[in-house]
């Protein structure tokens, strides 16, 4: 629905990533609930409070962690009547959190990706001690090769050899982050569809990258 999609980009969070990450966000598959209900994309309930009229959720998809093939982070932003956020939540390593004190930019939360592996933060300081967060980026790169979530299962299928291609591939893109949140992504229409749309598109998307990394023979 136009009207839909007009709320998903009016509330969007806006990315925050270290000045050295590789991976950026490919598609964005939206829910807008507009009463209590279970999420079709995350293991939650949606519950608004008094006052609230609707929650925007976001599955937010990326072709890669630095870690492994697949990715899906989720931000929740919660409207009220007179159209202002009265919360935000967000992704966490499978689970969520509050986004307290989170900065609003016009009608947007800004949200802090975790280097590498795209966990939300409402700052920086979320990221410390930095030597914590360091070794996904640089020797962990490539270590869970093509990542199956619940949802995927019967979905997703490895066949022989998929988690050395992953681990090739992301070994050249290992990095050391610096913790400087300099760019910035926002979201643009077109990145946006249905969640049933982009959970059917997913497993297509998936075998779409690892036959193009076998037919650029990275091995």
């Amino acid at each position: 629905m136009k009207n839909d999609i007009d709320l998903c980009l009016k509330y969007s969070p806006i990315i925050m990533f270290d000045e050295k990450e590789p991976f950026f966000p490919v598609r964005v598959g939206y829910t807008v609930f507009r009463e209590n209900n279970k999420s079709s994309s995350f293991s939650r309930d949606i519950n608004l409070s008094n006052g609230e009229i609707y929650v925007i959720e976001y599955a937010i998809y990326w072709d890669w962690d630095i870690e492994h093939l697949y990715e899906l982070e989720h931000s929740w932003v919660y409207i009220d009547q007179d159209g202002n956020i009265t919360r935000v939540e967000a992704s966490w390593h499978g689970r969520y959190n509050l986004m307290d004190n989170v900065e609003i930019k016009d009608t947007h939360p800004v949200l802090y990706s975790q280097p590498g592996k795209h966990a939300f933060a409402p700052s920086p300081t979320w990221f410390e001690p930095r030597e914590r967060f360091i070794p996904s980026c640089t020797q962990h790169a490539g270590i869970g090769g093509l990542l199956i979530t619940d949802i995927f299962k019967g979905k997703l299928e490895k066949t022989l050899g998929d988690d050395e291609l992953v681990v090739i591939y992301l070994s050249k893109y290992a990095f050391t982050p610096i913790f400087n949140f300099v760019k910035e992504f926002g979201f643009k229409e077109e990145l946006f569809v249905r969640w049933d749309e982009l959970y059917k598109w997913i497993p297509k998307r998936i075998k779409e990258v690892l036959n193009k990394l076998k037919e650029e023979e990275v091995f």
